[in-house]
């Protein structure tokens, strides 16, 4: 090589132009994930999506899971990522990303942390709602009858739409996906992270799968047999009658 300057030559370019290139995360099986930038995030991250069964007995209509990796900034990074679990249930975890960020900072060093919108959140097949709230009072708008009429109209527009089978959006399948998305990625191990609601969503994913699990960060545990619409109001109510109940005995 040393007698052929032209082929260095041409070598030596090449290099370069691989080290500018923009970087690309591969999957296992080979599938190109873009780099992205996501809001709050001052460097380039990587996004990606995988399609899945809507209802798995019946794969004819499919939503797209959509999820963000913020790439470990070592060069040397450790190949057990961080998989973020929302919280809610109803939060996109892409749009936490800076938070989560922040949290998990010294984490990222050396590991990648994988945000994945939960099926029925965020980019994948939301199923959120319109609702008009410039109208009435503040007794109107907090009024049982009219909250109980939002939630069922929207739960009717919801209905109408051709992915919007409500008995599919549960936390099992949407752990399936996540799991999905860790073989995409090409991980063996993750850890798993979660607070509210996104314990459970972490709890069953080490039910489902405690194979892929090496370690697992539940902060703020929301159990399985917790009803988390009706739950925090009861504990609420119990810790503030025990405020007033400690500052009538002093």
């Amino acid at each position: 090589m040393n007698g052929r300057p032209g082929l260095r030559t041409f070598v030596l370019a090449a290099a370069l132009a691989a080290l500018s290139a923009p970087k690309v995360l591969l999957a296992a099986s080979g599938t190109e994930r873009a780099p992205c930038r996501v809001a709050g995030i001052s460097s380039e991250v990587f996004c990606g999506s995988i399609a899945r069964p809507l209802d798995p007995a019946n794969p004819s209509i499919s939503i797209d899971v959509h999820y963000a990796v913020i790439p470990a900034r070592a060069r040397n990074k450790k190949q057990d990522a961080l998989f973020f679990f929302a919280g809610g249930p109803g939060q996109s975890a892409i749009k936490v990303a800076p938070q989560v960020a922040a949290m998990f900072s010294r984490f990222s060093n050396f590991r990648d942390i994988v945000l994945i919108d939960q099926r029925g959140t965020g980019k994948s097949a939301n199923l959120e709602c319109k609702i008009d709230e410039r109208a009435g009072s503040l007794n109107e708008m907090i009024a049982m009858n009219r909250s109980s009429k939002r939630m069922l109209d929207c739960k009717e527009e919801i209905e109408k739409r051709p992915q919007g089978k409500l008995a599919f959006y549960t936390t099992t399948l949407a752990m399936q996906d996540a799991d999905a998305v860790r073989a995409a990625l090409g991980y063996d191990k993750i850890n798993i992270a979660g607070a509210s609601y996104g314990t459970r969503a972490a709890l069953e994913y080490a039910r489902l799968y405690p194979q892929r699990v090496r370690r697992a960060l539940i902060d703020g545990v929301a159990p399985p047999d917790m009803v988390l619409p009706s739950a925090p109001s009861a504990d609420n109510q119990a810790a503030l009658d025990g405020v007033l109940k400690a500052c009538e005995s002093t």
